[in-house]
């Protein structure tokens, strides 16, 4: 009888540890900078080559912990337009929204923050795409951009349960800005294959830690 109370006690003590270490990692996972960025995940992913391009990317890294995979994603989502060519996102800026300075960018992001819109998570990943721009462009800090993001993802928090809510819908406003767009079937197939797998980031760092 001694043996099995010693046994079950055991048992609880190592049931109480492993518990406190499964907290701990959640803990470490928690990246808020990095999720503010993931709003507009698909955008830089896309850019990359596609969700297999990206996992091969990792592979090719040596990443295979979920500590090195958020390490890896950190490099490849945080700022990821290079300042070095800051005529190109002036020029897509330009181009895409008649952006030209640092006071029409935060006009244009606070329009997209705030009108009322059925698809909102096509306007947060955006607002990250266009912040991301903005930084490579020379029109804003990188202490704006964070500031911007992090209000962003509060934002998205706020409404929607997961990423893989936040993505359908963004599809869904993809779509209905333009349902011709050359690039519409691509998006349309990351946005649903983005979230899956135990390598994807989106699940690695859910929406709601």
């Amino acid at each position: 009888m001694k043996k099995t109370k010693q046994f079950k006690l055991f048992a609880l003590c190592s049931a109480i540890i492993l518990s406190v270490i499964s907290c701990g990692t959640k803990a470490e996972l928690k990246d808020d900078t990095l999720s503010s960025f993931m709003l507009g995940g698909i955008y830089f992913i896309h850019g990359y080559g596609g969700a297999n391009s990206v996992e091969s990317m990792m592979s090719n890294a040596g990443y295979t912990t979920n500590e090195e995979l958020v390490s890896g994603y950190k490099e490849i989502f945080e700022f990821p337009f290079e300042t070095s060519d800051s005529s190109g996102a002036k020029r897509v800026l330009k181009n895409s929204w008649d952006i030209t300075n640092k006071e029409s960018l935060l006009e244009a992001l606070k329009d997209l923050e705030t009108r009322d819109y059925a698809y909102k998570s096509w306007d947060y990943a955006r607002i990250a795409n266009n912040v991301s721009m903005g930084y490579a462009a020379g029109y804003l800090t990188k202490e704006e951009c964070l500031s911007i993001l992090a209000n962003t993802l509060t934002l998205a928090k706020e409404k929607y349960k997961d990423w893989d809510t936040y993505y359908q819908d963004f599809d869904k406003g993809r779509n209905d800005w333009n349902s011709e767009d050359p690039e519409k079937d691509s998006f349309e197939t990351l946005a649903k294959v983005i979230t899956k797998g135990d390598k994807s980031i989106f699940n690695i760092l859910p929406l709601h830690n």
